[in-house]
């Protein structure tokens, strides 16, 4: 069987038509790039060159073994540096699960990630909490922004994204238009639009409900922070969600403060114990460099 070795001693001498100045190139002594054409040759029982004391010039059989030669050995020089890409993180990929409240911020930073680091494929897949965290430990996926790390959970590495307020999003002729601020007790009996079991953002709301006393009447329940917007917009219920996400563009909505403030903090997370690829870690530092993703904000109040 031919080796790369053997085919990069013959491309040489096919390229340059002389053995010494081939052996220069290739940083060899020329009675040893010889033989090794000449063992090439009884291996494959073809004569490759025809010489003689004034030229070097390919045989038939030689111009057919270049055109091979040629395809092989950029083959393995690109399989070479693609391996030392991914080695060195300029080359990979990352499965990244995404919270739909950062789907804006996080968009903006895989924007400037993908000029930065172009060789790095990053697959979005938009989950639940609870499911991203079930997806990290069965090896699904590479890393995820969560909006809560579970407590009891010390098999997840994380670094912090940041924190933002929860606002009150309500449509401007319902009885919240004219709100500026309002106090969580006073939501009781409101019909809300929620989000399904397994959303961290929705345990944070229900938690500080109840802990100020007031029972929401779940009217609506959907995954879509925008369509739980659209639908407060039109006065049908109200919704509680993330700064970033209420003051998207879309329907005229009243943004309404809590008293007190509730805030959700972002983390980006992946499996304690397994070492970061790469191109992995060429993520997490940018993701969560530059102060994070959210940006600690607060509600305009007029």
């Amino acid at each position: 069987m031919i080796t790369s070795r053997q085919l990069e001693y013959f491309r040489a001498v096919a390229r340059e038509l002389h053995f010494t100045r081939a052996a220069d190139v290739l940083n060899v002594a020329q009675p040893a790039l010889s033989q090794q054409i000449r063992k090439l040759e009884a291996q494959l029982g073809v004569v490759l060159f025809e010489r003689d004391h004034h030229r070097v010039a390919l045989t038939p059989a030689g111009g057919a073994l270049l055109k091979h030669a040629e395809r092989i050995l950029a083959d393995v020089e690109g399989a070479d540096q693609e391996m030392r890409d991914w080695a060195t993180g300029t080359r990979g990929l990352v499965r990244l699960g995404m919270a739909r409240a950062l789907v804006t911020p996080l968009a903006r930073r895989l924007a400037e990630f993908s000029v930065a680091f172009p060789g790095i494929e990053v697959e979005l897949r938009e989950e639940a909490t609870q499911s991203m965290v079930d997806d990290l430990h069965a090896g699904r996926l590479d890393a995820a922004t969560l909006a809560r790390i579970p407590r009891s959970d010390w098999n997840l590495d994380h670094r912090a994204l940041g924190s933002e307020p929860l606002v009150l999003v309500a449509g401007l002729q319902s009885a919240f238009g004219r709100r500026r601020r309002i106090a969580l007790e006073r939501l009781d009996a409101v019909d809300f639009v929620l989000y399904p079991p397994g959303s961290a953002v929705r345990d944070v709301i229900l938690a500080a409900l109840s802990g100020a006393g007031a029972t929401p009447r779940v009217r609506f329940e959907t995954r879509e922070y925008r369509t739980a917007r659209a639908l407060a917009s039109e006065g049908l219920a109200v919704a509680i969600m993330p700064l970033t996400v209420a003051e998207e563009p879309g329907q005229p909505v009243r943004l309404v403060a809590l008293e007190p403030e509730l805030t959700w903090s972002a983390a980006l997370a992946w499996p304690a114990g397994r070492r970061p690829s790469p191109a992995l870690g060429a993520l997490i530092e940018f993701v969560s460099g530059r102060g994070g993703l959210l940006g600690d904000g607060h509600i305009k109040t007029d």
